[in-house]
This record gives C-alpha cells, sequence and structure tokens, in this order.
C-alpha cells in the first residue's frame, strides 16, 4: 500500500469521531419507528426519515473517513475489508430505508409500515456486524468474547511452577505484560505502525520502521525506548487513554532484553538475576525462590507517611524504594558522613531511621563509625535482608546482637575489628546466606570446622 499523505491520515482520524453519528441517528430512527407502529402514533415516525437521511449522510462520510485512516497501513487486510465493506453495506441499506419512508419505494404486496420493520431491523443487524468488525480493528479480534463462557479460544497452557528460577523468561513474565498493555494496538488485526506483539516470529520482525528489540542491550531498543519516555512525549507508548507499564514492568522487559538477550525459551535459573528482578518475578507469579522459604517474600509493609522519609532524607540519608509500591526501602548512609569528631548524631540518626524499622529491607552505613552499641537499635530491623556495615570499628559483641534482626540474608563486615568469635553467631541467624570478612582477623582454617557441619553460610574473604 502506498504511503497516504499526512493530510489524508489527519482527515482520517477523525473517522472515530464521526462513526458514533450514523449509530445513534439509525438507532434512533428504529426506535421511533418500532414504537410509533406499536403506539399508532404517527407523530412519532414523521422524524424517522430526517433521522434516516442524517444517518445515511454521516455514514457515508464515516465510510470516507474510514478509507482514509486505513491508508496508514496499520491494519490486517482481511479484517479491514470486512469492517469497510458492511460499513458500505450498511450506508446502502440506509438510504434505502430513507426512500422507503419518503414514498419514493413502495412494494405493493407489503403494508409501508412492515416493509419500514423488516428494512430497519434489516439496517440494525449490519450495523452490528459492522461495529463488531470495527471493534476487532481497535482492540483485537478476540475482543468481543474473550470472557464469554462459550466458544473459548483455547489459551496457551503454562506448567505449573514450584520455584521462579523453573520459569521461562518470555512465557512467564514478558508475554503476560505485552498481553495486557501492548497487544491490543499490535497484533495481527491491527498492527499498528506495522508492528504485532502476537508470536515470537512477528515480535522479531519488528515494525514498518524496523527491528523494536537489540538482544542484550535495552538502552538501543526502541520497545525500551517508547516506554521510558514522558507520558506527554508523542512517542510514549503505551498512547494515551492506555494504561502506561508499571516500573515493575518496565524492569522485567529491560531484564529480559539485557539479560536474557530476548531469547524466547530460556528460563531464570540461566540469567544472571538479581536480587530486585527475584522479587518482582516472585510477586508476579506468587512462588518463591529456589531453596527458600516464605522468608523469601517480600513482606507486607503499611504505608509510610511522606513526612517521615522527608525527615529522614535530611538526615543525610539517601532512600529508593525497592520496588515501586511495596514500601520497602534501601537506605544509604553516604560514607564518611559521620566522623569521629561528631560521633553523637548517630543516636538521633538511628532513631529516625527506627520510625521506619519494618520498612528497611536493605541498609548501608559503611565507613561512618558505627560502633557496637549502634547495632542494638539495627537489631530492630526484623524486615532487613542485606546489611552493609563494612569500615567500621565493630567487634564480636555488636555483631552478636544482630541475631535478633532474623531476616538478614547478606552481611558485609570486612575492615571490622571482629574475630572468629563472630562465626558462632553466624551460625545462629537462620537465614544467613553470605558474609564479608575481608581484612578481618577471620582466616580460612578459622572456619572449616564450620563448614564441616554443613549449612553455614558462605564467607567470603575478598570484596
Amino acid at each position: 500500500m502506498e504511503s497516504a499523505s499526512d493530510f489524508i491520515l489527519f482527515l482520517g482520524r477523525f473517522h472515530p469521531l464521526i462513526v458514533h453519528l450514523p449509530i445513534g441517528f439509525l438507532i434512533f430512527a428504529f426506535v421511533l419507528e418500532l414504537i410509533g407502529g406499536i403506539r399508532k402514533k404517527q407523530t412519532l415516525t414523521e422524524v424517522v426519515p430526517l433521522a434516516l437521511l442524517l444517518g445515511m449522510l454521516t455514514a457515508l462520510t464515516a465510510c470516507i473517513l474510514g478509507y482514509m485512516l486505513s491508508q496508514s497501513g496499520d491494519y490486517d487486510e482481511e479484517a479491514l475489508n470486512n469492517h469497510l465493506w458492511f460499513g458500505i453495506a450498511t450506508t446502502i441499506i440506509a438510504f434505502f430505508a430513507w426512500l422507503i419512508k419518503i414514498d419514493k419505494i413502495r412494494i405493493p404486496k407489503i403494508e409501508h409500515h412492515k416493509l419500514s420493520i423488516i428494512i430497519l431491523v434489516l439496517l440494525m443487524t449490519l450495523l452490528m456486524v459492522t461495529g463488531h468488525y470495527g471493534g476487532n480493528l481497535t482492540h483485537g479480534s478476540d475482543y468481543l468474547f474473550k470472557y464469554a463462557p462459550f466458544g473459548k479460544k483455547e489459551e496457551k497452557k503454562l506448567k505449573p511452577l514450584e520455584t521462579i528460577e523453573e520459569a521461562e523468561v518470555f512465557d512467564y513474565l514478558v508475554e503476560p505484560i505485552l498481553g495486557d498493555k501492548c497487544i491490543s494496538c499490535h497484533n495481527s488485526g491491527k498492527k499498528k505502525g506495522g508492528l504485532s506483539y502476537e508470536d515470537e516470529t512477528s515480535i522479531l520482525k519488528g515494525s514498518e520502521n524496523g527491528p523494536v528489540l537489540t538482544a542484550g542491550n535495552a538502552s538501543k531498543s526502541e520497545m525500551i525506548r517508547r516506554i521510558q519516555l514522558d507520558s506527554q512525549h508523542e512517542d510514549f507508548m503505551p498512547p494515551e487513554g492506555k494504561t502506561p507499564l508499571t516500573e515493575e514492568e518496565k524492569t522485567i522487559l529491560i531484564y529480559w532484553i539485557e539479560n536474557a538477550k530476548a531469547d524466547f525459551t530460556i528460563k531464570v535459573d540461566s540469567v544472571e538475576t538479581s536480587d530486585e528482578i527475584l522479587y518482582i518475578a516472585s510477586n508476579m507469579l506468587g512462588l518463591e525462590r529456589k531453596g527458600e522459604g516464605r522468608h523469601d517474600k517480600l513482606p507486607a509493609v503499611e504505608m509510610v507517611d511522606p513526612a517521615i522519609l522527608e525527615e529522614i532524607i535530611l538526615e543525610g540519608f539517601r532512600i529508593r524504594e525497592l520496588i515501586f509500591g511495596s514500601n520497602l526501602y534501601e537506605v544509604v548512609l553516604p560514607a564518611k558522613t559521620i566522623s569521629k569528631a561528631n560521633l553523637e548524631i548517630w543516636d538521633e540518626k538511628l532513631q529516625k531511621l527506627l520510625k521506619i524499622k519494618e520498612n528497611i529491607i536493605s541498609l548501608s552505613l559503611a565507613d561512618n563509625y558505627l560502633n557496637d552499641k549502634h547495632l542494638k537499635s539495627i537489631g530492630q530491623f526484623q524486615n532487613l535482608k542485606k546489611l552493609r556495615i563494612h569500615n567500621n570499628p565493630i567487634t564480636d559483641f555488636g555483631v552478636a546482637a544482630l541475631v535478633s534482626s532474623k531476616n538478614i540474608t547478606r552481611l558485609n563486615l570486612y575492615g571490622t575489628k571482629i574475630t572468629k568469635a563472630s562465626l558462632d553467631t553466624f551460625s545462629k541467624m537462620e537465614y544467613l546466606e553470605k558474609v564479608y570478612v575481608w581484612k578481618t582477623t577471620i582466616t580460612k582454617e578459622n572456619i572449616q570446622p564450620y563448614i564441616a557441619n554443613g549449612n553455614y553460610p558462605e564467607i567470603i574473604f575478598g570484596i
């Protein structure tokens, strides 16, 4: 199809606006004719010819504008032709219905009112069929009957999973996002921009402007560029009126392209996957991580008062919500914020943090003269999973206070004053997975008896 001029496409985009006028006029004519005949009130039917004339003229206008819109090439040809020819048929029958009502056409053997009803019933039938095919073009071929209790299309069946690592990245994580946010405009029946997300072949084919993804490089993928634009940008996707992708959904698409190399069969356990992605994916599918239990799921916590967050930020902390809407935060105090000269401000800062102790899931207080006394406060952070307190004058006594923070999985203690006595403490921390002890007095020989007993966290002697 040759490219249409911008002016033709501009006019064509008035089709969705105009198309509702003939629907209104023609239904109005049918209702008046029906009620007028039942109640034998001629006054009701006197306006029917005008309604039919207006319906026919606006239907003709809608056909012309619809044809102009079709020149964009965004629509499946078969689906488009169905809508187009039924629209033309509706216009023609509306014209004949008008001629019948003004007595230009008569059939001697059929009473005039009955003839009008017959032609108007045919008109309503054509109107509904035309509207149905138009809806298919706009929303996809399964829009009308998608949730019907009968004749359901057999959907792709995904096998039940026990852990998130078993999930195929595309089938379980990416495809549901595309189906929910993209497929209504990019399907086999309606290919906006020449793009369909219905299957692997269509996705890899890309749009009329070329590929929409670059495997291994999300920043150069057109798909990612568009979903990350400002919502007011003309290239932003999904377009105005459609529900935008959440931050989690964007993160999953980036992960698929960047880490999974846009592979359509690869599983999560074969891809380098951050904890953040695992959290998002686990919550999307309601699954646990391999070898982990309920403690590894994101805890449900109350929303924090924005004023409290502002207080903490003013204390010098950096706060980032781990997953949008989770109310769980990564909190960082930049290195060297506190020195020997102002140690007394630690107490006030920790009191501020205690206000959101249930909401902190990752905490970094490295290189800030944190001492054993301060770790008693941190022991109250029950949902804390990652704690980075390296390069601080911490001893075995302070580490023992962390046992009460039961969910810590990663603990960075390099450059502290701990000794092999802390190895007993590590064994009491049920969910501890990794401990960094570089530049401490702990040696590889010290940990051998603990490793021999099994079920002991990994002790890492390098950064």
